[in-house]
């Protein structure tokens, strides 16, 4: 019986930590040149970018310098890591609809829209896109870094990808010898 529950378990729980590996992922990176507003920044090399489902106060409007000057902190002058939406890549005004991460430390990255909502800076406004806000979290692991960003990306998706499904076949096993040593 145990190995029954056991054998539908864990492709399950392989799913669910695949699902949980690709909730992001860097499509580019650049840098951030110049802060709009406070859902809007300027990069070298990739243009205008607007951070995916989230909403900042316009001019005029009551914490629109809060939500600026915030981002501004985010990412001004920083290496800018671009989940570029799948669906549409860029929305009516021709900038790119992203989620957009900074670097934490060495071993993760800062999520910016995230930061944001949790400093009460912009509101969630969920667009018909590949993001979903309510499943963010503050900070995702870097996998991988590319050697050369701009030429390297696939290959620092596959080895990510390679690395962590390598993890999770090492755990799978680790719970398949723990439970026949149990019988």
């Amino acid at each position: 019986m145990k190995m029954k529950i056991l054998s539908m378990l864990i492709p399950f729980l392989l799913l669910l930590s695949i699902h949980a590996a690709f909730a992001w992922e860097v499509d580019a990176t650049t840098t951030a040149d110049r802060v709009i507003d406070g859902d809007t920044f300027d990069t070298t090399t990739e243009g205008r970018i607007r951070l995916a489902d989230v909403d900042a106060p316009e001019r005029g409007e009551s914490g629109y310098y809060t939500a600026e000057n915030l981002l501004d902190e985010f990412v001004s002058d920083k290496t800018v890591y671009l989940d570029i939406d799948d669906i549409y890549r860029t929305g009516p005004y021709g900038r790119l609809i992203c989620v957009v991460y900074v670097n934490h430390n060495s071993t993760h990255l800062m999520n910016v829209n995230k930061a944001l909502l949790l400093e009460g800076a912009v509101a969630i406004d969920n667009y018909d896109n590949e993001f979903n806000p309510y499943t963010w979290t503050l900070y995702v692991q870097r996998l991988l870094e590319p050697q050369n960003p701009s030429t390297d990306q696939d290959s620092w998706h596959a080895k990510a990808i390679v690395g962590f499904l390598a993890s999770v076949g090492i755990i799978a096993t680790i719970i398949c010898i723990a439970v026949m040593r149990k019988k």
